[in-house]
């Protein structure tokens, strides 16, 4: 029997990527590029989430003993990687870019709405995607 899983929300942020990369850059389209552009940082930020949730369940039914597993992202995301043999992740290029995605969730008063480029979410959700495909031993698809 062949597995496959999708996750809407990955869908999603793709769907505001191809968005922000197909509007042209003049004045107009500028705020809508914007949004599509935290839009995407966001939503694949929460399909890891989602994924790395799912992956554990997955990897339990299966047999696998995980431990207590620590609450935050990155630790819970590094030892699930750790027991099911996968590659870790490149601790630069996630700190860099989960700044990114804490500076919108947690805006500052004193400082205003960071301009992002559409690279940004591009290198977010290529750093989101291909770690929820190494959570799991089948196919992730994404709507691309």
């Amino acid at each position: 029997m062949s597995m496959i899983y999708r996750f809407t929300t990955l869908d999603d942020a793709y769907a505001f990527l191809l968005e922000a990369k197909g509007l042209p850059d003049v004045g107009t389209a500028k705020l809508r590029i914007q949004r599509c552009v935290r839009a995407c940082i966001l939503l694949s930020w929460v399909a890891l989430e989602e994924a790395l949730n799912r992956s554990i369940e997955h990897w339990n039914q299966e047999g696998r003993a995980f431990g207590p597993l620590p609450g935050s992202l990155k630790p819970r995301l590094s030892a699930v990687l750790a027991v099911v043999s996968r590659p870790p992740i490149n601790e630069v290029e996630f700190t860099r870019l989960r700044k990114i995605r804490n500076a919108l969730t947690h805006p500052r008063a004193t400082v205003d709405e960071p301009e992002l480029a559409v690279e940004k979410a591009e290198e977010t959700f290529d750093l989101c995607v291909s770690t929820v495909r190494a959570l799991f031993p089948f196919p992730v698809d994404c709507q691309f």
